[in-house]
């Protein structure tokens, strides 16, 4: 009993007799074989007739080489045939292999040339948006600095309005107590002049003026007689006790009170 290689559908022929090496594997790219489909099979002996001892004539015998020699022959063209179509399927395996091959590398190259071409975009956008981001911060920068001036200055406007305001009021108290100041003058002189004028009355039938009492200061005219009292000067009103001396007192007069405040000889 001998054993044969079963090849499984789509599989090549094998030439008969063949035995594969133990390292032996199918090809890849052959169809799977079948669960249950045997590789080996057995194959009955055939049992060869008896040689016989008579003579055979000769043209028995070359008849019988010439079936072997056809014999053999058959099996050579058989075993030539197989060869070359697995050879032929091993070439358009390759060829169909390049031919994939070549098209993927052409479609890797033309992706990765468009893949460098966006990038080189992505980087000249990114670029552009770095550039506007710098200029968006120096025009922040820049607006953040104005508006600290313009409060700055609002601040300093703010203080100037209200030292404004303030020296108004302070001008206007001024002028109030200038003009009260005027009003006491006018009083005074209208007083001083009513009372210059009876004296001038009292003392028309006299050609001289009175002289001073001999108790009175120097510098002081009129007396406790009941006359009007005339002070030359600050001396004669300190002499007389009567400094400081005010509007509307006796002797009170523009040339004693300097300031115009209504309070002389202070």
């Amino acid at each position: 009993m001998t054993v044969r290689f079963n090849p499984p559908p789509g599989w090549p022929t094998p030439p008969e007799g063949w035995t594969p090496d133990p390292s032996w594997t199918p090809d890849p790219r052959w169809p799977a074989k079948p669960a249950d489909w045997p590789l080996w099979v057995e194959v009955p002996a055939t049992i060869e007739p008896a040689e016989e001892t008579m003579a055979l004539p000769v043209a028995s015998l070359a008849g019988g080489g010439a079936f072997a020699a056809g014999r053999h022959d058959g099996r050579t063209r058989r075993i030539v045939l197989v060869a070359f179509l697995c050879l032929a399927f091993l070439i358009v395996g390759l060829l169909m292999g390049a031919g994939t091959s070549a098209s993927r590398l052409s479609a890797a190259e033309a992706t990765l040339g468009e893949a460098t071409e966006a990038r080189t975009a992505l980087d000249e956008d990114r670029a552009a948006l770095t550039t506007a981001q710098d200029e968006l911060g120096a025009a922040q920068a820049d607006i953040t600095a104005r508006e600290e001036a313009v409060v700055a200055k609002e601040a300093e406007l703010v203080t100037r309005e209200s030292a404004t305001v303030t020296a108004e009021v302070d001008l206007q108290a001024r002028l109030t107590a200038v003009e009260g100041r005027e009003g006491a003058v006018t009083a005074a002189e209208a007083d001083l002049q009513a009372r210059s004028a009876a004296t001038g009355r009292s003392g028309a039938s006299s050609s001289t003026p009175k002289a001073p009492t001999p108790d009175a200061p120097a510098g002081i005219v009129g007396g406790s007689s009941g006359g009007a009292v005339s002070y030359a000067n600050c001396d004669a009103v300190r002499a007389a006790g009567k400094a400081p001396i005010r509007l509307g007192e006796p002797g009170y007069s523009k040339k004693l009170d300097r300031d115009g405040d209504g309070v002389g000889c202070e």
